[in-house]
């Protein structure tokens, strides 16, 4: 996948030059602290909906992609707290890769500036013949999964726009810092339109379980106001903080 949000210095893993590679899990995301949304897959509608909106984006060659919507701000999110640890009930995949990523053309990469290399401490990647270890395969299966998973929420999508049930999705919203916010350039699925499709596409996206993701989709849109209120929590506790810092300093 071409997104390589979050990477500073990608690079392709090479079982040569990497042979002596380490890697010590994280379950720290600070890394994603600077984007207030992410790619998401279809399998990921579920669980991501219970605190998450998921809403449409719209590439300039007009097709369609889910995003999970972690913040109302440009360029931040409150789902961290002051370590790094997630805050919210699900961590979209996309984020749980990094620092691992697979290209469209299956090429692995990863970020060589991540803290969790290292050619002295945690698991190795290669063994002394230079063949996978387990930590290795584990990463592999876990992109893969996620590489699979990314086409079959494309074709869906694909699906979805050929029977015409994207709408634009333009709201104004109190961000939880007595401003408003106005979300544009986004969609979601217009559950009016979907009694109109086809009974045949219908039957088929009941049983892929794609139907599903249009009503989990749907019931996601309810998470706004749980954003706003998180978002307001976060704000209040950055003024608190500001306060005190000031009476410190005086």
């Amino acid at each position: 996948m071409s997104e390589l949000l979050f990477y500073r210095k990608p690079v392709a893993l090479n079982r040569e030059s990497h042979r002596g590679l380490r890697f010590t899990p994280s379950n720290k995301f600070r890394f994603s602290s600077e984007v207030n949304s992410v790619p998401l897959t279809g399998i990921e509608f579920f669980e991501a909906s219970r605190d998450l909106p998921i809403l449409f984006s719209r590439s300039e060659s007009g097709q369609f992609f889910p995003l999970a919507l972690l913040s109302l701000r440009n360029n931040q999110h409150a789902l961290l707290d002051e370590e790094g640890l997630w805050q919210g009930s699900y961590v979209p995949a996309f984020i749980r890769r990094y620092p691992f990523a697979m290209t469209d053309n299956q090429t692995v990469c990863f970020d060589q500036e991540a803290d969790q290399f290292s050619e002295d401490k945690g698991e190795p990647l290669f063994d002394e013949q230079g063949e996978n270890t387990q930590t290795l395969n584990n990463v592999l299966q876990f992109l893969n999964n996620f590489d699979v998973s990314y086409k079959r929420t494309r074709e869906f999508c694909e699906q979805v726009a050929v029977a015409g049930l994207f709408k634009p999705f333009n709201i104004q919203i109190m961000a939880g810092d007595d401003k408003p916010v106005r979300l544009e350039g986004l969609h979601v699925i217009d559950e009016a339109k979907l009694l109109d499709v086809d009974q045949e596409q219908v039957q088929k996206w009941f049983k892929s379980g794609e139907l599903a993701w249009i009503y989990a989709h749907l019931h996601s849109l309810g998470a706004l106001k749980q954003l706003t209120k998180r978002q307001a929590e976060s704000a209040a506790l950055a003024q608190a903080r500001e306060k005190a810092e000031a009476g410190t300093l005086n």
